[in-house]
């Protein structure tokens, strides 16, 4: 069970009725790069964190702006340590909010534990009734390589799964935006074999903590699984397709941005899929003095100058 423990003074409250905006561990990272942009360029409050036992721990420098790291650096502030003025630091799993109160941001810098990501997103799925978000949107990637004819006939890389309960002006500003809902993808031979074993697996586990109520339980697996249909499959998306699921059967707007990728340099494709959701939720509008002052485009937090290690030397291509 996963726990938010608040910052300093922040009321969980103040949660009700914002925006929720989160990330799928998917392929190439690219729902963890594209919220990056996002904290970076909204410069959000982080207002504390979620302890969950089934994300693996992780602990290191908070990231901040490139731009500020560049001007702490050169004032001697925070200068070889690595870490911004304060000496805060980033964690496995941190929740921040914009000044004015519309958007709240989850980021989660590390992956779940083996074989426990359904189990986190049941957890999320508790936080997310708890704090009575307005809406919920989840971003996620896709296998690049599953697609299917009409997917690659298709000029947009990217796809959407809308739930019941969203709101008919967020549809209308997709349908404006030439989206497309996300097709659905045959599952391979190895997705079924796998599924079947996790049915069987789980339906044996439970049942020997609860012999007493052996049909309860088999009941109980079979309805997730039926939920889980509802949803289209997300090669590689991680829990995206659980999580959406769990939140449309438990009546909560969500919206799932899919952005079908490759593995490699994902930062243009995490820019694309920022650009997409800007035009979704209008998250990001500079006024016209942030944009003379060049401030109107998304800003790359420093971590991303490590995303892909050192550059080679060129004596040795020589």
């Amino acid at each position: 069970m996963n726990s938010f423990v608040p910052s300093p003074g922040f009321d969980a409250r103040r949660f009700k009725g914002t925006t929720l905006i989160l990330p799928s561990v998917s392929i190439g990272n690219v729902p963890q790069l594209t919220t990056d942009l996002l904290l970076s360029t909204l410069k959000l409050d982080r207002v504390g964190c979620i302890e969950d036992e089934n994300v693996v721990p992780v602990l290191g420098p908070a990231d901040r702006p490139h731009s500020e790291s560049t001007s702490a650096t050169a004032s001697g502030t925070g200068a070889g340590t690595g870490v911004v003025p304060g000496g805060l630091l980033s964690l496995a799993v941190e929740v921040f909010q914009s000044k004015d109160g519309k958007w709240t941001l989850i980021q989660q810098r590390s992956p779940t534990v083996s074989h426990r990501s359904h189990h986190y997103a049941d957890n999320l799925v508790r936080f997310i009734q708890d704090s009575e978000f307005d809406q919920v949107v989840l971003l996620a990637s896709a296998d690049g390589a599953r697609r299917i004819d009409i997917q690659l006939r298709s000029g947009n890389p990217v796809r959407y799964i809308p739930s019941p309960q969203l709101p008919g002006t967020v549809l209308e500003t997709l349908r404006g935006l030439g989206l497309e809902e996300l097709e659905n993808i045959p599952a391979t031979d190895r997705e079924v074999e796998r599924a079947r074993e996790l049915h069987v697996q789980l339906a044996d586990q439970v049942q020997e903590i609860q012999l007493d109520e052996p049909s309860t339980t088999l009941s109980t697996t079979t309805s997730t699984q039926k939920t889980l249909e509802k949803v289209p499959r997300i090669p590689n998306g991680g829990f995206a397709r659980r999580l959406h699921s769990l939140c449309q059967e438990s009546g909560i707007a969500i919206l799932t941005v899919v952005a079908f990728a490759m593995e490699g340099d994902n930062a243009p494709d995490a820019i694309f899929l920022a650009n997409v959701l800007n035009a979704i939720l209008r998250v990001h509008s500079p006024t016209e003095q942030q944009v003379r002052d060049g401030e109107g485009e998304w800003k790359v937090p420093k971590s991303w100058d490590s995303l892909y290690g050192n550059s080679h030397h060129q004596d040795m291509y020589q």
